[in-house]
């Protein structure tokens, strides 16, 4: 019998996505403070642009998962209706 791997990202549970998101908005909360320097300075500089590519990344990450979510969850309530 072969053992099963989960992978968080291709099937996640409500619990990763809960803390996923959690992170994230932490996460993207806390470069902007970082960026801004507790909102003093203009968020939007030339000087900033590889936080901004994180920011991107981390939000594109998270879609994902909320897309590979909602993907798992609609299979699975289809084939419980058969």
């Amino acid at each position: 019998m072969e053992t099963i791997k989960r992978n968080f990202i291709k099937n996640p549970s409500k619990k990763n996505l809960i803390l996923f998101t959690l992170l994230w908005f932490l996460g993207i909360t806390l470069l902007i403070l970082s960026t801004t320097d507790l909102f003093i300075e203009n968020f939007l500089q030339k000087r900033y642009i590889m936080i901004y590519f994180l920011m991107i990344g981390s939000t594109i990450a998270t879609v994902k998962l909320y897309m590979n979510y909602w993907r798992n969850k609609n299979l699975s309530s289809n084939s419980n209706s058969e």
